[in-house]
Order: structure tokens, then sequence, then C-alpha cells
């Protein structure tokens, strides 16, 4: 169960960490930040970010932003990144475009963890739905959340027009 929340935490992260406004504040406890140094010893952090009882650090090292998880005692659970499609292994691919065709990919994420290996987030909407999937290397989903998208619905003009006024007393007197 830990290491399913902690994979949910892994996905929500990715989702909040744009939003979250006191990232560049955050204070990281001694133990973190070592565990940080030791693993990553020439990579420059862009921000840290808590989240549900662990850290991330956002960092650079060569090309790319990548994300490297921590629990709130230091220990190292692995690293993150977005991808792109091209970049997904072909049985993954395979899953994605025979089980989900009617679906758009929106976001992918690659998660290498200490204790499972690699592991991909994909974020797929179509017009009724979005989907979160964790799937594994060859495509097997390991969880997956389905969220209705609530549709726009078409609203009369807060500013009354003659035209609008004109079509409401037709009907009002039909």
């Amino acid at each position: 169960m830990k290491k399913i929340l902690f994979a949910i935490s892994v996905f929500v992260y990715t989702l909040l960490i744009a939003i979250s406004s006191n990232a560049q504040k955050t204070t990281v406890p001694d133990a973190v930040q070592k565990s940080f140094n030791e693993h990553f010893k020439n990579a420059t952090i862009a921000r840290w970010v808590p989240i549900h009882n662990s850290y991330v650090a956002c960092y650079t090292q060569g090309k790319g932003y990548n994300d490297a998880y921590f629990t709130d005692d230091g220990e190292f659970k692995g690293v993150g990144h977005h991808i792109t499609t091209d970049l997904l292994p072909m049985h993954v691919q395979a899953k994605l475009d025979d089980s989900y065709a009617g679906y758009e990919i929106t976001e992918l994420y690659q998660f290498d963890c200490v204790e499972n290996g690699i592991c991909f987030f994909a974020v797929l909407k179509n017009q009724k739905n979005e989907l979160i999937l964790k799937l594994n290397t060859y495509g097997d989903v390991a969880y997956s959340k389905k969220t209705r998208i609530k549709s726009a619905g078409v609203s009369e003009p807060m500013i009354a027009s003659k035209e609008n006024t004109d079509n409401k007393e037709n009907k009002a007197n039909k």
C-alpha cells in the first residue's frame, strides 16, 4: 500500500509542481539535502517541493530537468522526468494505441524507482473523460483513475442585446 501511495504522489507531484508557489521557500531537512548531494554531485537544484511525507528536488544535470524523490528522512526513492511518446517502450506504446485508441495522450512521465524499476504515468483525455494510468515496461496497467470531464455548457450572453431580448419575448409570447 505504501508503494502505491508513493507512486500516486509521484504523479500528483507532476501535476502540482507548476502551481506550487512556495516551492522556492521550502526548508528541506538536512538528511534529505545530504542524500541529494550524495546521489547527484554535479546537479543544480531549481526547487524543492514537499509532497505527502516526502520531498522532490527538481534539478538539472546535463540536459533538461529531472525530479529526484526522497522520503522525509532522506531515503532516495527514484528519479523521474517527462517524456514524449517516441521514448516509450514498444509494449507500452502498443497498449496505449490498442486499448485507448479514442484518447489523446496529454502527458507522459517516466519514473525509475529504486524498489520497483521503471514505470510510466500517462494522462489520456477524450471529450468525456480523463484517465491517469500507471504502466509497467510491458504496458500492463498497475493503477488507473478515470475522471469525468465537466462539459462547458452553452450559456447566454451576460449582456442583454436587443436581439436577445426580442428572442426571449417572442418565446414567452408563444
